[in-house]
């Protein structure tokens, strides 16, 4: 929340200037009324421009987005100059983003300045600054430049210009159809499919002179690009991925991998490594580079650009739609073989969002459908058929924003059945809320907002139109500077401001007005203020109390040295006050000043400078000046002229009388950096020429001597140290006249390099392959010196064949057994605690060129010669080509023939060859380090074939029964020769043989001919194809096909057309085949159907092919217009005549009475208080009925809104009462009946609970339970009460009562020793209240003493004799296989089972297994044979007995 700093008394009746603090760091408001009307606001800055350092050569974009109640009008201003060129300065607004931008296209060192924007509305303005640098590319600031730039900081100001007549310029705007600068930057990289989109939304209509210019500036970027990119292919514009970053990526095959790449953001170089972590990154595979942005907001939105060494590769636009996720999309388990379904809503109309599934880009097909609302705000994504491969996490992508869920996909029950299950036609998931109805509201939000902002929008144009009116008739309107001459003496009363004739800056520490706020050089009113009632607002002056007219005139000269403008105030103040004269003059106000010699009128109200050097900066900015124009600028950018208005002065503003006040500093010290050995200079400036000072370091007074010269030139002081050593260290301080200002001076030693020994070291090395390379260089420096050594940007360590020597005072490299890979910058930095110092060499290694590059390209194969063209080599070997050598060879020969050398142009004509042989080429290329390898071509033919192309198909101009006439077109190509003649194929249909049509082989010369080896009644195609001296070529497209029969006649009128159905948009049509009448009509093959409205003269064809069936629906027609129709039978012979219908017909269906399609509607609804009530009513009635909605039998309130449409009718209650609860009636009529329904609607809210609970007992075993009554009891008939009892006892709450429509309970069962607790709920038909709790009730019962009396235990006998539980059974298995025999025994003691074959133990037999685990008994025979077969018997024994249990084993065949 904004809140007010200061009020200040009002300049003028009704006018006052409130400072307040926006929430945007950086943003001064000032209000000029004391209370904002309702439903108005103050401008502000939701986005204020940032301060940029950009490249020279750049565009520079300042960008602003202010709000405020009426519309804020935006303007610009810089601090040095004006910005009225429109060549250098485009200001532009978006109405749709609302965005203001100032743009300065090809930025120069004449552009830095600080830059200010301006926000003004009837209630305030606000006011913010950014900064802009400008970082010049291959060479330095220019010392003319500099100069001009002193020049003009010392220039003084005059108020005498400043009175000159000016007259305001006017910006010119952009010519219509003139594009944006940064759309060619978008257009030059983007694919020609999106020309059409880019030119669209930045309004370019002339296509031909957009696609002429691009043209010329691709050509020339593409000769840019050259020097130092060999390849560049699959550019790949910025998108969001499933992960939240924003990539974009490029293919780029560069001629020196050294290359330095940069990366812009509208126009700004921003920093990037290959640290994926950080927030740009760049990631390079091979030859693809890809940039990545992480952690995505609105800011990163805009313009990319790509440079390397300075020349733009690539540019992309990333834009940032506020879109966001309303309800995201939500987990979804499904069964194999179900369909998922994901959804979501947005805030914002999208055409398409991304899906992503396990992080690969969705496309609608077989497996995924994908489908957008009509709205665009319901997006949906169907998995089909779901298998256990498509579980995992599926992603939606609005823009920056996005959001995840998984599919669980489960595995389907009867799956183990072993045969594959059909795919389900039910669906799994989706969001599990009306997102129809949800995105039915938000649309209804959308609309209303965009009519809030129309509204808004109209009222202040209308408020703005009025304003303008009232203006026009109050007077003569702005009267500048100095006011009209009518103006002052209106205005020359006692109570008028005088105006100062102070010389300060332009700002206050607190913003641009303020108390001390823009004040120009000498005031802007002079005696008569500069206002009266004709000034720039009325009755209140120029601009009321924001610095330019005030109590005062305008502030006095306190400027910037005011504290937050109160200084200037009370200075301005004190000076009226004491120059108040005594005489009868009354209203006139003297004002003290001090003429200096340069012709700047000193203020005597000087503030005392403070002993700070920040204040003595700020004290030489502002008594330094401006030039007079950029003042003019200045000030013509905070009071704009409607007109172009004269300024002129009648006569002095002030009296001229001179008090003298003491000398004061108009340029305090500023501390000073100096470098060892070099000379410092400290220098202040006093208001008085004529006074003198003394010079203190560190509290001892100064003289001149060899090593320190104190000067002194008019009002100019200085203190110079021609040799800087460490010992001049401190503080200095000067003294006058019992003022002073102190400073800082610092002696550095940073490293330094010789000159020279600089000189020598910059010049390239150069060395061959294998050679070793030494570095060495001096420098001088504080120690301790840090010493690093680079090449190509990475720092060099002690190596095999890297050696770095360090000393005190200088360093040396040697790198050993140098390779051409080697080549590249050598950089050596020294550093220590003042600074760094770098210096530059090269390392360039020579070596043999690399071969010529492939493919060879042939521009000629003739008989007569071959030429061919390559490619210089990729690497030279650091030595120019100087030429190439050529040898050939033919094919079917082993011996090579050298062509000789050619100079260094990579073409060759070869004239010496034969038609039709062939040869094959080897190139290689020399320079003055040797010769490369041979780069050998392909076989390459003198002289090809060239066969003519094909004619156009054959066209049918007549066909009988025994002839068909056919013509052609003769081809475009016809080769290297003349045409000879044409062979002409025919084919019949269903065949695929063609079969020679010219008898004999003999061209046909003519492009005509006639056919006569046909059969009657069969159809055939034909083809037809060129001959000259090469060949024939190839055959022409089939002709279509045509029967070989006599002309038919074309069919008569169709019989019985008749309507079948017909709906508000179509009309269903049926009729009876014309008949066949012998040589007067022929067979219907198809049918036209032609319909005319009523109010047209013209048939229009429903369908442009004939309809083949009797019948036919026509679509696209006008809800109850009036249409005549006819159809019109059709054949190879014509077209019939056509029948009309005997009436017209009407777009409507068949009358329906009123019938209301809802098979559940809901009768009775209950809303919340406050929401939205909708009621939809569905339908169906023809024709179109009259709705009529009532509730309670009485017509709606005006806030109801009733919206109907075919086939349905919305009731929609925006902010529901409690008094809109009723039953609303529905009334459809039409001509055929009509039908009614009711709904009731019940507004309410969540009951509030029941007041305090009281718990008695009137009767034994029963308590009654009373409470206090809701306050919703008397406005809800609804509202009933719960109950809710605890025992002691138990540990849940059980409900005992409900629906208790009075403020009692019965409770029953109450019984003595337990505590009761009892909850009251309100309920209504909304929800239930919170529980109001009884306290504690309970009878305390007496306990009888507890005497337990515990049985004498028995003693059990557990042992039992052993008995089978399981026998065993009769077995029968097959020789060879294996035999299991179990059975189960009990016995305690634990009994010794031991199993028998005949009577013969098996205990030790090996052939037998034998176990026993928890009384089960188990044989297993491992292989049965003729010996197995036989008596089996188990026995199982203990002390107590013995039992036995037997079978017996049969083996199979």
């Amino acid at each position: 929340m904004l809140k007010a700093s200061k009020v200040t008394d009002a300049s003028a009746s009704g006018q006052v200037a409130i400072k307040k603090r926006s929430s945007v760091p950086g943003v001064m408001i000032t209000q000029f009324v004391e209370e904002l009307p309702k439903g108005s606001s103050t401008p502000d800055f939701i986005r204020k421009p940032i301060a940029l350092t950009i490249q020279e050569g750049k565009l520079a974009v300042f960008k602003a987005i202010v709000t405020g109640i009426p519309t804020p009008t935006v303007t610009w201003a810089r601090n040095n100059g004006d910005i009225s060129d429109p060549e250098r300065y485009q200001m532009k607004h978006c109405s749709i983003s609302g965005e203001h931008t100032l743009e300065m296209p090809n930025v120069s060192a004449l552009e830095e300045d600080v830059y200010k924007c301006f926000a003004c509305n009837e209630f305030g303005k606000a006011v913010v600054t950014a900064t802009l640098n400008v970082i010049e590319v291959g060479f330095n600031k220019s010392k003319a430049l500099q100069q001009s730039r002193a020049a003009l900081r010392e220039k003084t100001l005059d108020f005498k210009n400043l009175l000159k007549t000016r007259t305001e310029r006017e910006k010119p705007e952009r010519k219509q159809g003139e594009p944006d600068e940064k759309v060619w930057e978008i257009l030059l990289s983007a694919d020609k499919k999106d020309y059409e989109r880019i030119c669209m939304e930045y309004g370019i209509t002339d296509f031909r002179g957009m696609l002429k210019r691009l043209n010329e500036l691709k050509r020339e970027r593409e000769e840019e690009q050259a020097q130092f990119v060999e390849h560049l292919s699959n550019l790949k514009h910025i998108e969001v991925k499933a992960n939240g970053c924003a990539e974009f990526e490029i293919t780029m095959d560069m001629k020196d991998q050294n290359s330095r790449m940069f990366l812009y953001k509208n126009g700004e170089m921003i920093e990037f490594s290959d640290d994926t972590s950080s927030k740009h990154s760049l990631k390079k595979v091979g030859k693809k580079y890809v940039f990545s942005v992480k952690d995505l907001d609105p800011d990163d939105a805009g313009l990319y650009q790509v440079d390397v060494e300075g020349v733009n590769i690539f540019s992309t636009e990333f834009k940032a739609p506020p879109v966001e996720f309303r309800v995201k999309i939500q987990e979804v388990t499904a069964t194999e073989r179900e369909d998922a379904v994901f959804e979501c809503l947005l805030s914002q109309p999208f055409p398409k969002i991304a899906w992503v599934g396990k992080n690969v880009t969705l496309q609608s097909g077989d497996k995924y459908d994908i489908t957008v609302s009509e709205d665009m705000l319901i997006h949906r994504l169907v998995v089909k058929d779901c298998m256990q491969v498509d579980k995992g996490i599926y992603a939606a992508i609005a823009g920056i924003k996005s959001c995840n869920a998984w599919l669980i996909v489960e595995a389907d029950k009867d799956a183990g059945t072993g045969k594959k299950k059909a795919r389900k036609s039910t669906q799994a998931g989706g969001a599990g809320v009306d997102l129809e109805k949800m995105a039915r509201e938000q649309q209804a939000k959308l609309q209303m907002g965009r009519e809030e902002i129309l509204g808004s929008l109209q009222k202040a144009r209308e408020e703005k139109d009025a304003s303008a009116q009232e203006g026009e008739g109050k007077g003569d309107g702005v009267v500048g500077l100095a006011g009209r001459k009518e103006s002052m003496e209106k205005t020359s009363s006692p109570s008028a401001p005088t105006g100062q004739t102070g010389q300060t800056g332009k700002l206050g520490q607190s913003g641009e007005t303020g108390q001390s706020g823009e004040t120009g050089q000498t005031g802007k009113t002079g005696q008569s203020g500069e206002t009266g009632q004709t000034g720039k607002t009325g009755q209140s002056g120029e601009t009321g109390q924001t610095g330019k007219t005030g109590q005062s005139g305008e502030t006095g000269q306190t400027g910037k040295t005011g504290q937050s403008g109160e200084k200037g105030q009370r200075d301005s103040s004190s000076l009226i006050s004491q120059s108040q004269p005594s005489s009868a003059l009354e209203g006139q106000i003297q004002v003290a000043a001090v003429k200096e010699p340069s012709g700047i009128t000193s203020p005597a109200c000087e503030a005392d400078v403070v002993d700070k050097s920040a204040g003595n900066k700020q004290d030489t900015e502002t008594t330094g000046g401006e030039p007079a124009d950029a003042v003019g600028a200045e000030l013509d950018a905070e009071t704009p002229l409607s007109q172009s208005t004269r300024r002129s002065r009648a006569g002095p503003l002030v009296p001229e009388t001179l008090i003298e006040k003491g000398v004061q500093f108009i340029c305090g010290l500023s501390d000073v950096s100096a470098i060892l050995g070099q000379s410092a200079e400290m220098v202040c400036k006093l208001s008085n020429e004529n006074c003198d000072g003394v010079w203190y370091k560190d509290g001892k007074q100064l003289t001149s001597d060899d090593a320190m010269t104190i000067t002194k030139e008019k009002a100019w002081h200085k203190l110079t140290i021609k040799d800087c050593q460490e010992k001049y260290n401190g503080k200095y301080r000067f003294e006058a006249d019992g003022h002073k200002t102190e400073a800082q001076l610092v002696v550095k030693d940073p490293p330094r390099f010789d000159l020279d020994e600089l000189g020598n070291f910059s010049e390239p090395v150069v060395i061959k392959v294998g050679q070793n390379a030494t570095f060495k260089i001096a420098f001088v420096g504080r120690e301790p010196m840090k010493v690093q050594w680079y090449k190509d940007g990475e720092e060099l360590v002690d190596d095999t064949s890297i050696k770095v020597e360090k000393a005190s005072d200088h360093s040396r490299l040697l790198l050993g057994r140098c390779q051409r890979k080697d080549s590249g910058e050598i950089k050596i930095k020294v550093r220590n605690e003042f600074g760094t110092a770098e210096a530059c060499t090269s390392l360039i290694v020579l070596d043999k060129p690399k071969p010529p590059q492939a493919p060879v390209e042939i521009i000629e194969s003739s008989a007569k010669c071959i030429e061919i063209k390559w490619r210089h080599p990729k690497d030279d070997g650091g030595s120019p080509v100087t030429n190439y050598v050529l040898e050939r060879q033919q094919l079917g020969r082993n011996s090579w023939k050298k062509l000789g050398e050619i100079p260094a142009k990579p073409t060759y004509r070869d004239t010496d060859v034969t038609h039709g042989r062939k040869y094959c080429y080897r190139i290689c290329a020399q320079t003055a380090e040797g010769v490369s390898d041979m780069l050998e071509t392909d076989d390459i033919m003198a002289g090809n074939k060239a066969y003519p192309g094909p004619p156009a198909a054959p066209e049918v101009v007549s066909a009988f029964k025994d002839c068909i006439n056919l013509s052609w077109a003769p081809p475009a190509n016809t080769g290297d020769s003349s045409i000879l003649g044409y062979n002409l194929e025919k084919r019949k249909k269903g065949s695929n043989l063609w079969t020679q049509v010219n008898s004999g082989g003999e061209p046909i010369q003519a492009k005509k001919y006639a056919v006569k080896d046909v059969v009657e009644g069969l159809e055939y195609e034909f083809h037809v194809a060129a001959i000259n001296m090469s060949g024939t070529g190839e055959p022409s497209s089939p002709s279509e096909f045509v029967f070989a029969r006599d002309p038919i006649k074309p069919p008569g009128k169709v019989v019985d057309i008749k309507v079948t159905d017909s709906t508000y948009n179509t009309l269903s049509l049926a009729w009876t085949r014309p008949p066949v009448v012998a040589k007067v009509h022929g067979e219907a093959k198809g049918y036209f159907v032609e319909i005319r409205p009523a109010e047209s003269i013209e048939w229009t064809r429903c369908k442009s092919s004939p309809v083949t069936m009797t019948s036919f629906v026509v679509i696209g027609l006008r809800s109850m217009a009036m249409y005549w129709v006819r159809v019109i039978a059709t054949n190879e012979g014509g077209s019939g005549e056509p029948q009309e219908l005997d009436n017209y017909i009407l777009a409507m269906p068949p009358p329906v009475k009123p019938r209301f399609t809802d098979a559940k509607m809901k009768n009775f609804i209950v809303i919340r208080e406050g929401n939205s009530a909708r009621v939809t009513i569905n339908f169906e009635a023809s024709p179109l009925p009259d709705i009529m909605w009532m509730k309670d039998g009485m017509p709606l309130a005006k806030r109801v809104t009733v919206t109907n449409a075919e086939g349905a009718s919305q009731l929609l209650i925006p902010s529901s009462e409690r008094s809109d609860t009723g039953v609303y009636t529905i009334i459809v009529k039409n001509l055929v009946g009509q039908e009614t329904c009711s709904v009731e609607l019940r507004v309410t809210d969540d009951p509030k609970p029941p007041g305090t609970v009281e718990v008695q007992q009137n009767v034994p075993g029963t308590l009654t339970v009373s409470w206090a009554p809701s306050p919703d009891e008397k406005r809800d008939d609804r509202l009933h009460y719960m109950v809710s009892e605890h025992d002691s006892s138990k540990r849940t709450w059980q409900t005992v009562g409900d629906r208790i429509f009075n403020n009692s309970y019965t409770a029953v069962n109450i019984l003595p020793g337990r505590e009761y607790s009892f909850r009251v709920y309100a309920k209504n038909d909304m929800g239930i209240s919170e529980a109001s709790v009884s306290a504690k009730w309970a009878i305390t019962k007496k306990k009888d003493k507890f005497v337990l009396n515990m049985p004498e235990a028995e003693s059990y006998n557990f042992q039992t004799p052993p008995k089978f539980l399981v026998q065993l059974k009769m077995h029968s298995a097959p020789q060879g296989y294996e035999c299991y025999m179990s059975c189960a025994v009990r016995g305690n003691p634990e009994p010794r089972i031991t199993w028998y074959r005949n009577n013969v133990s098996l205990s030790t037999d090996p052939d037998y297994h034998i176990t026993n685990t928890c009384g089960v008994c188990s044989l297993l025979i491992l292989r049965v044979g003729p010996k197995s077969s036989g008596e089996y018997k188990v026995m199982a024994e203990n002390r107590l007995g013995r039992a036995e249990s037997s079978t017996t084993l049969t083996m199979r065949e």
